[in-house]
């Protein structure tokens, strides 16, 4: 199977799941590993920062009500981009109109109608990872100094909230290269080829 479909190919069994909307105590595992993973990403992105631009070091940072209001806006940007980048790659492969939508726990998009290969989901699980990672590095590299604690706090929460699209790409790992994968947004149900031999 090489591209999206809408019906499931005969032979195809579900072999696993995971389901968030059911699993609540999953998801709030997931909120705190991605809280320490986030910390450790900040960690890791200002020693990049100090290596490339030693200057920082002499860069004092003072922390308003103003400016908190500006990082929670921020967030609320990243979050839809992150989003929006798994959206537009659900389009990319299916050519539909993905969902979204935003609960207590977690934010998702999803294409509930498709059965998709798995290396194609593989590409939309790590790619706001990957994306903002890489453009977020590159803007630390460019902006004024006073910029990088902020950008710097956005790509750790951006990585932080990537756990669960890790999550899903591990678990994407374990299975067939035929492979296809349903994501209504907060359950996603995997599928693989099953042989069967006849008997008769």
């Amino acid at each position: 199977m090489t591209s999206s479909t809408k019906t499931l190919p005969q032979g195809y069994a579900q072999t696993g799941e995971i389901n968030l909307k059911k699993n609540k105590r999953l998801a709030i595992i997931l909120n705190i590993v991605a809280l320490f993973v986030a910390i450790l990403s900040f960690i890791t992105l200002i020693s990049f920062a100090l290596s490339v631009r030693p200057g920082l070091m002499d860069t004092s940072v003072n922390i308003t009500v103003g400016g908190m209001a500006i990082v929670v806006v921020l967030m609320a940007l990243l979050l839809t981009i992150h989003e929006l980048i798994h959206g537009v790659l659900f389009w990319v492969f299916t050519r539909s109109r993905p969902v979204f939508a935003l609960h207590l726990f977690y934010a998702y998009a999803g294409a509930p109608d498709w059965y998709i290969p798995i290396r194609q989901f593989m590409i939309i699980a790590l790619s706001p990872l990957v994306i903002i990672g890489i453009v977020g590095m590159l803007i630390i590299l460019l902006v004024p100094e006073s910029w990088v604690l902020l950008i710097a706090i956005m790509v750790a929460l951006n990585t932080g909230g990537s756990i669960g699209d890790l999550l899903v790409f591990t678990h994407l790992l374990r299975l067939s290269p035929a492979s296809l994968a349903n994501d209504t947004g907060d359950v996603m149900t995997f599928y693989e080829f099953q042989l069967t031999i006849d008997h008769s």
